[in-house]
């Protein structure tokens, strides 16, 4: 279960609002790039589901290291971390690319705002996908300044 004693509503809440904060962050860096391939053109029949799933792939890498650092207050393993949230994001990509094409290639709505209710849309997803399954309680928790100092004697030694 989601929340419980040990992470009641209110902490699942200033957790969201982090994902929130640091999604907008990553959502601008993705948005550049979507902007960006977009005019590339990187395909004629789907030039915005196209730009879409290359941008989106990109971002992913950004995103996990943001929300390992920032969002979430697990002591995760990385590589099973990035492997899950690779594999999440994936399942999302997929279903996001079918409807950045859909709606703004095949149907021709604007395709800012298609990109814009499909990030919307599977925001809240994300988050609670990421705490269950990429970032489980169960691995710990671990603080952002306890993160840092760990980080920090790494280096030293």
């Amino acid at each position: 279960m989601l929340v419980s004693e040990d992470y009641p509503w209110p902490k699942m809440w200033r957790e969201y609002a982090m994902f929130c904060a640091v999604g907008c962050i990553n959502v601008s860096v993705f948005f550049l790039i979507y902007w960006f391939l977009y005019g590339v053109r990187l395909s004629e029949t789907y030039p915005a589901g196209s730009a879409w799933a290359v941008a989106y792939f990109i971002s992913t890498w950004q995103s996990h290291f943001m929300h390992r650092w920032l969002t979430f207050e697990s002591q995760s393993d990385y590589r099973r971390s990035l492997l899950v949230m690779l594999g999440i994001y994936t399942l999302f990509l997929v279903i996001s690319t079918t409807s950045q094409a859909y709606f703004a290639d095949t149907l021709e709505y604007n395709h800012y705002y298609v990109w814009a209710g499909n990030t919307a849309a599977f925001g809240f997803l994300t988050f609670v996908a990421l705490r269950v399954f990429a970032f489980p309680l169960s691995d710990g928790r671990i603080t952002r300044a306890e993160r840092l100092e760990e980080y920090r004697k790494s280096r030293r030694a």
